[in-house]
């Protein structure tokens, strides 16, 4: 498929597969966690998971060696088979014991970090400049979409269904997609133009960093992705706070899961809308949306400190109380803050790709990687910390740390380079 191709066919394609691409990220961020808070996992462990994610930081060290042999098309059935299989053997066990659950998230995220190299490459290769804005909504959209409703779904059918049935139904979304995929004849078979010339490894990835960082723009971007997410962490803390406050798993599955990431699907959409009316660039929608992201952050702050950490009776929640009223008003930080989210990833990336289009060719899929990885890098060092700073200070000072990083952020982007014109 190429730029000439069907403008609705690009969109529709770029569309699955970035849906199947959230579902791992959806089912370890929305499900897992309070799954495992439930059975009395702690803060600290909780954030120590967030290591199995280092696929998704080491991805530019094999994007270059994933753009230069096989093809798009091989790459993408090998990771989702491979998820597929995956998935399917822990619907066969009765029980995972945490090391083989880590096992098993380990090999999720690097058959995923992978299929996300492929996709980008896709996408890069495929959008016109002019549809930068339309693109990227599809990409956190449909990306958010899978993490929604296999985060959300998984967490109400494990409780309701047991586990196996969980994984199975996980396995099979993956099967789905390699049978669309394949069918259907949405990505190239042929191989791709760079060839994997048996260039040392080693020297392959170094000239390529070298060649990235000499892009313009490239290391202010580089140093805004490191922390821009930083104070989102609270995202992932607050639905366990609610855990810990014996909210019903089934009731979070819907507010939290769906209600909440229906919000930030929002807020990726009229993010995208906003670009693509050209009225807006990234750096005005960022600059506008970082500040406004402090808010929920310093409403959840008040919530954790007055609404204590004393159990919640499920009688409560079905009448009007004050525990009640506490829980919507914490419902709605969520929301606020997953719809400025949502608003800022779809700036950040379409920034991140109006970069990389500016890069020499043949490192352009490279060059996306690796901002896309910085973003996770920080988020993930930050994650894991986070747990055990949680359990040594508590959350009303770890979400005052929050509150900073979130401000804090704003000031950087006076020094934002100007992005390159979008062509029409």
């Amino acid at each position: 498929m190429s730029r000439t191709g069907s403008y609705w066919k690009r969109l529709s394609t770029l569309s699955l597969l970035y849906f199947v691409q959230g579902a791992p990220y959806g089912f370890q961020t929305s499900c897992l966690p309070l799954i495992l808070r439930k059975q009395g996992l702690s803060y600290s462990k909780l954030g120590a998971l967030k290591l199995l994610f280092i696929p998704w930081v080491c991805k530019p060290l094999y994007a270059p060696i994933v753009e230069r042999t096989k093809h798009n098309l091989w790459w993408l059935v090998t990771s989702m088979s491979c998820m597929f299989v995956t998935c399917f053997l822990c619907s066969l066990l009765t029980e995972l014991p945490l090391a083989t659950l880590s096992l098993v998230l380990f090999i999720l995220n690097l058959a995923s970090a992978t299929q996300d190299i492929t996709v980008d490459s896709v996408a890069i290769r495929i959008l016109q400049p002019s549809e930068l804005g339309a693109g990227n909504t599809i990409q956190v959209v449909a990306y958010k979409l899978g993490a929604v409703l296999v985060g959300g779904s998984l967490l109400w059918v494990g409780e309701a269904r047991g586990h196996s049935f969980m994984w199975l139904l996980f396995s099979l979304l993956y099967l789905t997609a390699v049978c669309l995929v394949m069918s259907l004849n949405l990505v190239q078979s042929k191989p791709t133009n760079h060839k994997y010339d048996g260039e040392s490894p080693v020297l392959l990835i170094k000239d390529n960093l070298s060649r990235i960082l000499k892009v313009e723009g490239t290391v202010w971007m580089v140093s805004f992705l490191l922390i821009y997410k930083l104070c989102e962490r609270g995202e992932g803390v607050f639905p366990i706070f609610l855990v810990d406050k014996k909210i019903p798993l089934q009731r979070l599955a819907f507010w939290n899961g769906v209600v909440r990431s229906s919000a930030s699907i929002l807020g990726s959409a009229i993010g995208g809308f906003l670009l693509s009316s050209r009225s807006w660039k990234p750096k005005d929608v960022l600059m506008v949306f970082t500040s406004t992201r402090v808010l929920p952050i310093l409403l959840q702050t008040w919530i954790i400190s007055s609404w204590g950490q004393d159990s919640v009776p499920e009688d409560d929640l079905d009448a009007f109380t004050v525990n009640t009223c506490y829980f919507y008003v914490s419902i709605f930080s969520l929301c606020l803050g997953n719809f400025c989210a949502g608003i800022l990833t779809t700036a950040a990336f379409t920034a991140m790709m109006n970069l990389s289009q500016g890069a020499p060719e043949s490192i352009r899929s490279t060059h996306y990687s690796l901002l896309a990885t910085v973003e996770v890098f920080g988020k993930l060092i930050f994650a894991t910390v986070s747990g055990w700073i949680i359990d040594q200070v508590g959350l009303v000072w770890m979400f005052s740390i929050f509150t900073v990083m979130a401000a804090s952020t704003v000031p950087l982007l006076k020094y934002m380079p100007e992005q390159r014109k979008l062509a029409a």
